[in-house]
């Protein structure tokens, strides 16, 4: 089960170093104490959790450069698992057997794990995009120094494709804020290593880290909601979906003057 390397061109670009370090910069900016003043209703979520938010923002969808080198391999892995499913039944067997250890929710548990794990194949996906509009830009160095660069390559995003994007990390999170599915999920998905650990000559290292990146992936993510009440895991989902529906709406707005 050889691991895909579909992210490797993207990788190899020239200028996908800047792109990673000027998409933190932007994160970092929207997430700002400063910035968040534009968003009173949100007022109330604490810096902490904000911190917390924007650290897996940067750790686990756009971490240093070095980092996303060092997880290329097991990233192919695991989006190889998210989009072919089957390849998750084939490591766990018999379907009666799995309901038996982990309950009768475990096809939805497994499902909402991969669906959720979908949305980090989503941000490469859109990592993807924005390398390819960066590259049809005659100035690129010049566009990279620019205080409104990411601004300027995310209004050349498709609307729906910045839409799906910001769907599907509104649906990462609305997962980990479910501690019961995430502590199933989880459950899952170490069971899954224990198997690929137990039959070593069917799935390489990238397949066994691609499986360890999602459990951390998800590990991390419920941290955020750790202790934190319904009312103020919903105002932090919709803090996510406004500041990120607002940052692509005002960049295509500044790139139309």
């Amino acid at each position: 089960m050889k691991p895909k390397k579909e992210s490797s061109k993207v990788l190899g670009h020239p200028l996908f170093q800047e792109l990673i370090t000027m998409y933190q910069k932007s994160l970092q900016k929207r997430y700002s104490p400063e910035n968040l003043l534009l968003y009173p209703e949100f007022s109330s979520i604490p810096r902490s959790k904000i911190d917390q938010l924007l650290h897996f923002f940067l750790e686990y969808l756009y971490p240093e450069y070095s980092k996303r080198k060092e997880l290329d391999s097991a990233f192919d892995a695991l989006s190889g698992f998210v989009n072919h499913p089957t390849k998750i039944w084939g490591i766990l067997g018999n379907l009666t057997m799995s309901i038996f250890r982990f309950g009768k929710h475990f096809p939805m548990a497994l499902k909402a794990g991969l669906a959720a794990l979908h949305s980090y194949v989503t941000a490469h996906q859109f990592e993807e995009e924005l390398v390819l509009e960066l590259d049809r830009r005659e100035n690129k160095v010049s566009l990279l120094q620019s205080e409104f660069a990411m601004d300027s390559l995310i209004a050349k995003v498709e609307k729906k494709k910045a839409d799906a994007f910001r769907k599907d990390i509104g649906a990462l999170f609305k997962v980990f804020s479910d501690a019961e599915l995430i502590r199933k999920i989880i459950l899952i998905m170490e069971d899954i290593l224990v198997k690929m650990e137990s039959k070593g000559s069917l799935y390489t290292e990238e397949d066994r880290k691609g499986i360890t990146l999602g459990v951390s992936i998800l590990k991390e993510g419920r941290g955020i909601f750790d202790q934190m009440k319904e009312e103020e895991i919903n105002l932090v989902l919709q803090a996510i979906d406004t500041i990120e529906e607002d940052f692509y709406q005002k960049a295509c707005e500044r790139d139309s003057n």
